[in-house]
């Protein structure tokens, strides 16, 4: 479904990604792991197309993304969330789409009580607290049912009850729509709870790609090693 071939980026002098190849499977989690600085969050964001790469490609389905679509939805580490309430918020995606009322109002449903967020369902953004702020913003990526979900830190700045809970419900949610989810996270732990495949990063070049239980119980690379020793 989504293959990067040979991808880099340059800022000035600065080589942030270098040359990384990976093809993503449909239907699987995969976690990016490494050191801050290792170009994790870049990558992320030449996935979607937020960024043009230096050199590679970004191919979905066999097709050159050359420019952001709908059919991948992204949570960044700070969301942005528009200052309405918590229903508005979550249903923006699914009007922009030219969704009938009708059908929004089906969904939204659905995806309130998924989230755990039918109670707030009319509060406004700002006075939500960070746990429930990041469900609202895993919501909106989720609401418009596209196949690939890419999260940068989901859960940075949450506390570990509100990190479980998120964790819960996107294991759920993911199992339901068979969703490729591609999320970059500094806690190995959330990438050995939650990822099938786990990719670890250094210096802008991916170093390990394995499954999960693989790579954590039986790293090649003494980068890798290192790292999960806690030594980088």
């Amino acid at each position: 479904m989504l293959e990067i071939r040979n991808i880099s980026k340059k800022y000035g002098d600065q080589l942030v990604v270098n040359n990384v190849s990976f093809n993503f499977e449909p239907g699987k989690i995969y976690g990016i792991i490494g050191p801050n600085g290792a170009g994790k969050s870049t990558l992320l964001r030449l996935i979607s197309a937020f960024e043009k790469p230096s050199s590679g490609e970004v191919l979905l389905q066999n097709k050159k993304l050359l420019e952001p679509t709908t059919k991948i939805a992204c949570m960044w580490q700070k969301p942005y969330l528009f200052q309405t309430t918590v229903f508005k918020n979550i249903a923006y995606g699914l009007k922009v789409r030219g969704i009938e009322k009708k059908e929004i109002k089906k969904r939204m449903e659905k995806i309130l009580k998924q989230f755990r967020l039918e109670d707030l369902r009319d509060k406004p953004a700002k006075f939500l607290s960070g746990g429930e702020g990041a469900r609202v913003a895993l919501a909106r990526a989720i609401a418009c049912d596209s196949p690939i979900i890419v999260l940068d830190e989901p859960a940075a700045n949450l506390d570990p009850p509100n990190t479980r809970m998120m964790e819960e419900i996107l294991l759920k949610v993911q199992k339901e729509k068979k969703l490729t989810v591609i999320i970059v996270t500094h806690d190995m732990f959330q990438a050995r709870r939650l990822a099938h495949y786990t990719l670890f990063m250094e210096n802008g070049i991916l170093k390990e790609a394995n499954f999960t239980s693989e790579l954590f119980t039986k790293p090649l690379e003494k980068s890798t090693q290192r790292f999960l020793q806690g030594l980088l």
